[in-house]
């Protein structure tokens, strides 16, 4: 055998872990019973798929109160905007004193901020009600659930979202993470080495 030289690949073989390429913790937003589960554990869902449901009995009478609130409100409204533009053409004929038209005006202005209110209420109302149904929030395969149906859990404490009843995990795996640890000294040498390859392919 004639020996010659060449370029050979430089290998080390190390003990490395799989991890998932992106992963997302399902929690409950909202506090409750959890009524459904509508998923099979280790099965691929998509982004926005229904995975749990949560009893949504008190977040719907919620949102109906705010709803009748924000009716007669919105009545009320009308009522003192109707008798502030009736006082404002009085005024001129002198049939109503200015503090009269005064007080109409304030009371209308204190009515429409009260609206404004309401319709904040409703909203949270809507948006605590859409939390009851708890979807993915990335596509991947969703693991096995944390807690069974009949479970009360319990909704975020924070504004960040974070402290919710974890109810389980979706994790994107492909493509994967291969996480392992390697010396300086042998890092320094395929460094070294990729150097090398890459100043012959350059010549």
């Amino acid at each position: 055998v004639t020996a010659e030289q060449q370029t050979v690949p430089l290998t080390r073989d190390l003990v490395g872990r799989l991890s998932a390429y992106f992963s997302a913790n399902v929690v409950a937003r909202v506090s409750g019973v959890l009524v459904k589960r509508t998923y099979k554990e280790g099965d691929e869902v998509k982004q926005g798929q229904l995975l749990f449901e949560i009893d949504p009995s008190y977040y719907t009478a919620v949102l109906n109160n705010n709803l009748a609130i924000l009716a007669e409100d919105q009545a009320t409204y009308t009522n003192n905007r109707v008798t502030a533009e009736r006082n404002h053409k009085l005024l001129p004929v002198g049939s109503v004193s200015q503090q009269t038209v005064d007080d109409a005006d304030a009371a209308q202005r204190s009515a429409a901020a009260k609206v404004q209110a309401d319709q904040a209420a409703v909203a949270t109302a809507r948006i605590n009600l859409g939390y009851t149904r708890v979807t993915s929030p990335i596509s991947g395969t969703a693991s096995q659930q944390q807690v069974t149906q009949g479970a009360l859990v319990g909704s975020a404490t924070n504004d960040a979202g974070s402290g919710g009843t974890l109810l389980t995990t979706v994790q994107r795996i492909d493509p994967l993470y291969v996480n392992f640890t390697i010396s300086a000294a042998d890092l320094l040498t395929l460094r070294q080495a990729q150097n090398v390859a890459l100043a012959q392919q350059n010549a």
